[in-house]
């Protein structure tokens, strides 16, 4: 029996790319994350009663099946096929059924989830799943804010992005060390690309299954796990692992960035081996200052051209 896995990280951080990878193991389904849907049906409960419930947990699976997000899976599903899939009672019953009816459609056994925001949610999913294993990927800081910067989504602001990161990266690892290491497990982003093959194995030992070659070929066809919708927020997933991806800060970065950046988020950089100047640091003043400037005068000029 494969337990449920969560894959969980920072925006930006590859949860995309290492969902692609597990989802093109012949065992394991894993759609499109749901973006804090799960959750937010739950709080909803009262609405319909107890999930137990026969018609209450008809109308509850009706409304998600109605959700955009459910609808992007791009898979057929009807509430009775839903409900025959259900192996426990509780909200956490059907939430799994629909990952179990999904992995049915694909021809799959086990199930898995993404979502970055569950990153504030693992007391949720441990609740939900007190079986349930977490795999944390983590990306340099500087790299997965530059990203962000970049979308139409997260953080605009690169040093708001540095505290959030360190302080995501640091509660997650600090809740891995009370799950431990049988439920637990890190990979750095920088690593999978440099060698996925051994990092997956890797994986697929804590998550006890069986280490699959396929893995490796999940860009061949990524159309199936990624609608033609979304395909612009990852433009490099038809491709294999792009070693060039990792350390862009250090072509892109300015002067201050960087040193705005290590003073809000020295120490986790540092505890995950990335590099990083020899002490936190403690000058660098105007170099920030330049970058603070600039920044102000961006927003200013944007607002202006709002109010235009």
């Amino acid at each position: 029996m494969i337990a449920p896995f969560f894959i969980i990280g920072f925006q930006r951080s590859g949860t995309t790319l290492l969902r692609l990878m597990f989802d093109n193991h012949p065992d394991l389904a894993i759609p499109l994350d749901t973006v804090g849907l799960w959750a937010r049906y739950e709080a909803r409960l009262p609405e319909y009663g107890s999930p137990d419930d026969d018609a209450a947990s008809r109308r509850l699976i009706a409304d998600l099946l109605a959700e955009e997000r459910i609808r992007l899976w791009e898979t057929p599903l009807t509430v009775d096929e839903v409900l025959r899939h259900r192996r426990r009672g509780g909200f956490a019953g059907i939430m799994e059924a629909f990952h179990l009816a999904y992995a049915a459609h694909h021809g799959k056994r086990a199930w898995g989830d993404k979502d970055p925001g569950n990153m504030e949610r693992i007391d949720q999913l441990n609740r939900w799943f007190p079986e349930c294993r977490i795999v944390h990927i983590i990306r340099d800081g500087r790299d997965a804010c530059l990203s962000q910067t970049r979308q139409d989504f997260g953080f605009a602001d690169l040093f708001e992005c540095a505290l959030a990161w360190r302080e995501q990266v640091e509660w997650v690892r600090r809740i891995g060390g009370v799950l431990g290491p049988s439920r637990y497990a890190e990979v750095r982003y920088e690593d999978l690309v440099a060698q996925p093959e051994a990092e997956l194995r890797r994986l697929c030992d804590f998550l006890g299954v069986n280490w699959q070659p396929a893995m490796l070929e999940y860009h061949r066809d990524v159309r199936r796990s990624v609608p033609d919708s979304k395909r612009h927020i990852w433009p490099l997933l038809d491709q294999p692992p792009q070693k060039d991806n990792a350390g862009r800060w250090k072509r892109e970065l300015s002067a201050g960035q960087r040193i705005g950046f290590e003073k809000r988020a020295w120490g986790m950089l540092s505890a995950m081996g990335y590099e990083v100047f020899p002490a936190p640091p403690a000058g660098g003043h105007l170099a920030e200052l330049r970058f603070v400037a600039w920044r102000a005068g961006r927003k200013l000029m944007h607002l202006l051209r709002i109010r235009s």
